[in-house]
């Protein structure tokens, strides 16, 4: 078993995330309410941005450590937690429904940054260059949606946050959050970052593996939670959006950001197991959102019973790549 410190460590860190996570959502979160801004685009910008901050710092950390493994690891299984876990627990709760303004731009963007990150990837290093693409794709996608989402509310197509909605925390309180929930980000990820090593270290298993693990449902509690909480004060468009904008933050900003420090080599398990089911993911969204599926308990369920899969298949390293080679190449 590892040491304790370890353990400690990585759970630690990680409790110390969420909550930093939550700070940072709330007092943004509160601060948007102020400014009219619609549950549509607080969880696509505020919520999803802010969930996703975890991955984001524990990425540039563990680029800075030299630590690409795990933040790799991370990225690509957040985002697949992200579709199973943050769809799957809530919708055992409540049904979720799709169908809210601004989805389909949201998913044409989720499709966009699984099919380059998947492509690129299967061809070459991440490189500085395709880091500079993926932030200035971000930033391109945040302005678009942005711009859009302030037409749909000057159109009444997109509903604004009431004052029920509103967290009502006090403006010197809001503005404490934000900054606090930052730096509670920074002090975590070091936590995680020293835990996650050392376990992957002690287990003799490679560092991609706690990555897409461990690391992967840890730094999505911050979605999980916002998706719960979401479902109970039904506003399915906020926790679709939430999906959305965290697997779009994920992959252009935390795969943005590793990239800069690249040349970045990702590793055979991603090609040969874990891509496949980010695209896997990617598709059962995309029929959530193009259908305006109803996620129900049994829906629910499923999703669960594919990711306990998924986690079944990297634990016996499952070669789904090389079940399409001939024998004996």
């Amino acid at each position: 078993m590892p040491e304790l410190s370890l353990i400690a460590a990585l759970v630690g860190g990680l409790v110390i995330m969420a909550l930093a996570g939550n700070a940072l959502v709330s007092g943004a979160v509160s601060l948007a309410a102020r400014m009219g801004v619609s549950p549509l685009v607080a969880g696509i910008f505020i919520v999803g941005f802010g969930t996703s901050a975890p991955e984001m710092i524990v990425s540039l950390d563990a680029a800075l450590s030299d630590r690409s493994g795990l933040a790799l690891g991370n990225i690509v299984g957040s985002n697949i937690a992200n579709v199973f876990l943050v769809l799957g627990l809530p919708a055992l709760i409540a049904p979720i429904a799709a169908g809210g303004v601004g989805e389909k731009r949201g998913l044409t963007a989720v499709i966009v940054a699984a099919v380059a990150w998947i492509g690129i990837t299967a061809i070459m290093p991440l490189t500085p260059m395709v880091g500079i693409c993926f932030i200035a794709l971000l930033i391109a996608y945040s302005g678009l949606t942005f711009i859009a989402a302030r037409r749909a509310v000057a159109a009444g197509k997109d509903p604004g946050v009431t004052e029920e909605e509103d967290p009502h925390l006090p403006l010197w309180l809001a503005l404490v959050y934000v900054p606090l929930g930052i730096l509670g980000l920074v002090l975590g990820a070091d936590l995680v970052i020293e835990g996650g090593v050392g376990i992957a270290m002690f287990l003799n298993v490679p560092e991609e593996y706690i990555g897409l693990t461990l690391l992967a449902v840890g730094t999505s509690l911050p979605e999980i939670g916002a998706g719960l909480v979401a479902v109970v004060k039904k506003q399915g468009e906020v926790l679709i959006g939430n999906v959305l904008g965290s697997n779009v933050f994920n992959i252009l900003g935390a795969g943005g950001i590793i990239s800069l420090f690249g040349p970045v080599q990702m590793a055979p398990t991603f090609q040969q197991y874990d891509h496949w089911a980010l695209g896997l993911a990617t598709l059962v969204l995309a029929y959530v959102i193009l259908t305006k599926a109803r996620i129900g308990r049994l829906f629910g369920l499923l999703l669960l019973l594919i990711y306990a899969a998924y986690i079944y298949g990297l634990i016996t390293g499952l070669n789904i790549t090389g079940l399409f080679q001939p024998a004996g190449t």
